[in-house]
């Protein structure tokens, strides 16, 4: 979780009296982005939009390994930030589907393998070679074999944006109905114009 303030502001607010979210309640928040539900409809409002993007290019494309974008309502207002580099940054808002958290627990393959993906120093190697290492997992782990793929391509998107990909276990959550994984939340870092 994170500091409110990223998500107050005049611009905020006004997103917050329009349609889909007017009346809607704030269901959890993250660094980046919060999930707001109404009725039995979820809705995520992010600030990264680079990643927002990714998500709704992947599942337009057929990638069941990503969160399912339901509707994408694109850039939905100016960022509210005032952190250096934030003046063009938007919010963007998409309908989500409903998804279950994993944990290290439960997942000790999954968890294992998204430690392996970090250096000695907790980091992350470089995109292109994130790409070719969670590539050449998915082929060792052919259960986990969708969502390392769908690693492999946000680290290209990444590469291609100037961006970051984020590999925490809690950014991966399962669809309930068929228990896929699925990548929920991959970049962030990067400038990204409706």
């Amino acid at each position: 979780m994170t500091d409110q303030a990223v998500f107050e502001g005049a611009h905020f607010q006004t997103i917050l009296t329009q349609e889909p979210l007017k009346e809607a309640t704030v269901f959890s928040q993250g660094s980046s982005s919060m999930l707001f539900e109404r009725g039995d409809r979820l809705y995520r409002l992010t600030l990264e939009g680079c990643g927002h993007n990714f998500l709704a290019q992947q599942w337009a494309e057929g990638n069941r390994h990503v969160v399912e974008i339901i509707h994408d309502y694109g850039a939905v207002g100016p960022s509210d930030s005032s952190l250096p580099g934030s003046a063009n940054e938007f919010y963007w808002l998409a309908e989500v589907e409903r998804l279950v958290s994993v944990d290290e627990n439960n997942e000790p393959l999954l968890a294992g393998v998204m430690s392996g993906l970090l250096d000695d120093n907790d980091d992350l190697p470089a995109n292109c070679a994130l790409s070719e290492r969670c590539r050449s997992l998915a082929d060792e782990h052919p259960d986990l074999a969708g969502v390392l793929i769908t690693l492999a391509k946000s680290a290209e998107f990444a590469e291609r944006h100037d961006g970051n990909v984020d590999t925490k276990l809690d950014n991966i959550m399962r669809r309930p109905a068929t228990g896929e994984l699925v990548w929920t939340d991959p970049l962030g870092g990067c400038l990204y114009e409706p």
